[in-house]
């Protein structure tokens, strides 16, 4: 993943384009580092993301974001009150670092117009969005940086604003063929790192690239390179920041052998033309591709991360009861012997000697009869013996059944916490993870959060994943153990077709049957691979999938969510791919 100064550039262009003269309309904080701008311009309306995530930090136009706080933090309240319905009058990318800024035009208090600069620096765990005055004074930011967490650079109200230290790195915009040859020569380092350490907003696969179009070995030693070589790189690197210059961008998304993103950039890069690729008409529209499913997934796991530990916890408790009562019925299987010898004790009591340590005679309760030796306590009578051993098989009887039942208990914990950590790999919304806090509440497994009120809770029933067969079928997947329940039990009629993975936790799958006519064995095949895909069973090969109709699964008494029994089921085997399975959301 390359968002490089190159990348940023193309960014800024759109920007530049759709945005400058326009007004903001509304501001949002819709993550704990996303801010979301809404502006008018020539009639349009346009949605601006900014992100100083340190996973994934990017700058770029939006259609998909949308805010979810109810109630706006700190941050944003201030970017409302310095920017609200302010003008922007120009974006700029300084040296073609990885920085962009804002220049906004709005009304203070008193009624006076200023200007404020609003600035992303896209510096991966370094990353952050500064406001701050005409004159460099920081008004806030949002993530406070002091100098005992870099000792750099402090980024801190009424601070005056540094950018972030280049190094002696050289703008690769206006640098000329003798300091590029002369800045190259002078690094002991292979050549595409002496490329990417040399000019700012130059990323590694770019290098890369400029070594394969100038047919130089990006191992090479820089230093080594002989005056002519590097003119030839030069030419090559001249080449490509003219594109820059001259705004000739060309977004192209490149995808791995299982038709994934797997890599972007502003031009066609030939060190990756053997990749598949695809080419978008924006660069904001192929960040957005890119990053949306990835960012959202790790939003969701941040916001569940709390939920994953306790569910690990529970699970890993249970796992240790589970071994527990296994060993229990271990010792209880030798209950039959006991009983053996209090019988042989009693019959031949007479024999026993008083003071024996150890009494052998015929074992005529198992063929062949053979002798048995059986242990004794020399301080008692041989029928007090006999009594003692009645003792050890009526207890290790008692143990033997209590055991079974908690082993049926613990294993229907253990399937169910399975489930509830699948189901968080399906979560997308706040709106999914509060459904599945409330079901670990009503559940047992967490505690009811202070404030929430007691009572009847006003669930809002959410969509279930849907999917589109090639033959038009409508397929749905639950998210999420209520869902399953809700999707099988009620949504799903008699003749539609269930499908779920055999012997692990997983989703349940309804693929609904048009005006009653059979399901044919080619969708089928689709549904259980989306059963696969949302199961256990995703990373594997040859995931057996059980597949019935709807009205042979009924719920188990008294069972926790999601758990079903069904008969009359046939199982087949298929390999689950992410392709596919866009495929069909895409269908």
């Amino acid at each position: 993943m390359a968002l490089d100064g190159l990348v940023l550039a193309n960014v800024v262009h759109e920007l530049q384009t759709s945005l400058v003269g326009g007004r903001i309309d509304k501001i949002y904080q819709t993550e704990k580092e996303d801010i979301l701008i809404t502006m008018r311009n020539q009639g349009n309306s346009y949605k601006l993301l900014l992100t100083a995530n340190s996973n994934y930090p990017r700058l770029h136009l939006s259609t998909l974001t949308k805010n979810n706080n109810q109630e706006p933090p700190m941050f944003c309240m201030l970017l409302r009150k310095h920017l609200g319905g302010g003008k922007l009058l120009e974006i700029t990318q300084p040296d073609m670092e990885r920085i962009v800024c804002l220049s906004i035009e709005a009304t203070n208090e008193l009624g006076d117009k200023e200007i404020k600069q609003l600035v992303i620096e896209i510096m991966g765990r370094h990353s952050n969005i500064i406001l701050m005055k005409q004159d460099g004074t920081i008004i806030d930011s949002i993530k406070h940086i002091s100098l005992d967490k870099s000792s750099v650079r402090e980024v801190l109200p009424n601070r005056t604003y540094i950018r972030p230290p280049s190094g002696d790195k050289l703008n690769p915009l206006t640098v000329d063929e003798t300091t590029f040859i002369q800045k190259i020569q002078t690094k002991e380092l292979p050549l595409f790192k002496a490329l990417y350490t040399s000019f700012n907003g130059l990323s590694p696969v770019f290098a890369q690239n400029l070594c394969c179009e100038s047919h130089l070995d990006s191992s090479l030693v820089a230093s080594t390179l002989s005056t002519g070589l590097l003119g030839n790189l030069f030419a090559s690197f001249n080449s490509e920041l003219k594109k820059v210059k001259e705004a000739h961008f060309s977004p192209t998304l490149y995808l791995d052998e299982k038709e994934l993103p797997s890599d972007f950039y502003c031009f066609n890069l030939v060190n990756l033309e053997s990749l598949e690729h695809k080419h978008f008409d924006s660069m904001s529209a192929l960040l957005e591709h890119f990053y949306f499913e990835r960012s959202t997934h790790f939003n969701v796991s941040q916001k569940t991360g709390d939920i994953k530990k306790l569910l690990h916890t529970f699970l890993d408790r249970s796992v240790r009861k589970k071994q527990i009562q296994e060993k229990a019925l271990e010792e209880a299987a030798h209950k039959d012997l006991y009983k053996i010898y209090g019988e042989l004790i009693t019959a031949y009591a007479f024999q026993v000697d008083t003071g024996s340590t150890s009494f052998t005679t015929l074992n005529y309760y198992e063929e062949p009869y053979e002798e048995i030796t059986i242990p004794l306590e020399s301080h008692l009578s041989a029928i007090e013996n006999a009594q003692a051993y009645y003792k050890l098989y009526t207890k290790a009887k008692r143990t033997e059944l209590a055991a079974k039942e908690q082993l049926d208990i613990i294993e229907e914990d253990i399937k169910y916490l399975q489930s509830v950590l699948l189901s968080l790999d399906l979560l997308e919304t706040k709106e999914d993870i509060d459904e599945l806090r409330s079901e670990l509440i009503e559940m047992g497994y967490l505690k009811k959060r202070k404030g929430v009120q007691k009572g009847k809770s006003n669930k809002k029933e959410l969509p279930y994943l849907h999917f589109k067969s090639t033959e038009g079928h409508d397929i749905y997947v639950g998210k999420n153990n209520y869902q399953n329940d809700s999707l099988t039990m009620k949504f799903a009629k008699p003749n539609d077709l269930w499908l779920h993975i055999k012997d692990g936790p997983g989703s349940h799958v309804i693929i609904k049957s048009i005006d009653g006519t059979p399901i044919s064995e080619e969708i089928t095949l689709e549904g259980a691979m989306l059963a696969a895909y949302y199961s256990s069973g995703k990373m594997s090969s040859h995931v057996p999938i059980d597949y019935t109709y709807k009205k042979y699964v009924k719920k188990i008494p008294n069972a926790k969510p999601g758990m079903v029994i069904y008969t009359n089921f046939k199982t087949l085997y298929v390999t689950p791919t992410e392709s596919f399975v866009k495929k069909l959301a895409n269908n």
